[in-house]
């Protein structure tokens, strides 16, 4: 991360009068959010939130620049997303005149061409793989004087690894957001800008759902493992509201002993975990999605296909990573 890049995007968002932050809907974006919104605050600047899945980028990007048009001196932030492609960056990059201007924040693969478009509109992107998204956000603003957002980085990681944090939050919060609605998605930031990093109704969601969360994901959950190509694919069929991390460190899905790639199939998604050598962010750039070394994601491409049948698809996207045929990190990416 280039340090004139930081620079600029800080003296943007001081000058700014008022920050619309437009964040993923996970917990890395939530956090990104709440600690821009706390820093911001702090500096005496109106602020304003909105939540974005991948296919609501765009939207959630246009209502914000739209927005930003009618007060002046408004600068939009894009946290934890990334366009799918350059044409969508395009469409985006159109929109930025309406903005005093627009600092995009993200760690996940971006299509190789996706950044020009951007840039040339005065978007200034600050893009680290190595760092989860509330990182970048509390290096930016240079929050780590401030401890709530300090933690807020620390369970963002943890969130974003599937692993543990100190504050034993990342798997409590991980579960109340797959129970909140767009509404409650914005009140979880606002909690977590406020230093409420676990506010007493995001408790009360927990203990009304866990048992019966946890114990759907081991008894419905469905695994079948195929192999092509000689790669052997698990497809891991959980309750449709279970989340990919929970699958994992439940133990239920199969390891690297019983598959080289493990895909846990949603209504709309592909979440993909791999080990070693092979990239599951290659094997998701090749489905049109994207993501991380070893867990990325990407769109289903039916809602009919059968397990054997996306087993086959990611197999054959797996040889050809493996084959070196788009195995570079520079292929287009997004996250699930």
């Amino acid at each position: 991360m280039a340090s004139d890049v930081l620079e600029r995007a800080r003296e943007l968002l001081r000058g700014a009068a008022r920050i619309h932050v437009v964040s993923h809907v996970d917990l890395d974006g939530l956090s990104s959010a709440a600690i821009i919104m706390r820093w911001a605050r702090g500096e005496g600047k109106e602020v304003s939130h909105s939540v974005a899945g991948v296919r609501g980028l765009y939207t959630m990007v246009k209502r914000a620049l739209q927005e930003a048009a009618g007060k002046p001196g408004t600068a939009v932030v894009v946290a934890d997303l990334s366009p799918r492609t350059r044409g969508d960056a395009e469409a985006i990059a159109a929109l930025t005149k309406y903005a005093r201007g627009v600092v995009w924040l993200d760690h996940h693969v971006w299509d190789s061409s996706a950044k020009e478009p951007l840039e040339e509109k005065g978007v200034i992107i600050v893009h680290d793989r190595g760092s989860v998204t509330a990182e970048i956000a509390c290096r930016l603003i240079d929050c780590w004087g401030d401890e709530v957002s300090r933690k807020l980085v620390e369970i963002a990681r943890a969130d974003d690894s599937c692993s543990d944090d100190p504050y034993g939050l990342a798997d409590k919060w991980r579960l109340v957001l797959r129970h909140l609605d767009w509404t409650g998605l914005r009140r979880a930031a606002e909690s977590l800008s406020q230093g409420e990093l676990w506010p007493s109704w995001a408790n009360e969601i927990y203990e009304k759902e866990a048992e019966s969360y946890y114990r759907e994901i081991r008894e419905k959950i469905s695994i079948v493992i195929e192999r092509f190509s000689g790669i052997r694919v698990a497809v891991v069929t959980p309750p449709p509201r279970a989340s990919a991390c929970d699958v994992q460190r439940l133990g239920v899905a199969p390891g690297p002993s019983e598959a080289e790639v493990v895909v846990i199939l949603y209504p709309r998604g592909l979440s993909i975990k791999t080990w070693g050598k092979l990239r599951a962010d290659c094997i998701a750039s090749r489905l049109g999605g994207g993501g991380h070394s070893n867990v990325a994601g990407a769109p289903r491409p039916s809602t009919t296909m059968g397990a054997a049948q996306i087993a086959r698809m990611v197999a054959n996207a797996a040889a050809e990573c493996l084959s070196g045929n788009g195995s570079d990190d520079d292929k287009q990416g997004s996250q699930q």
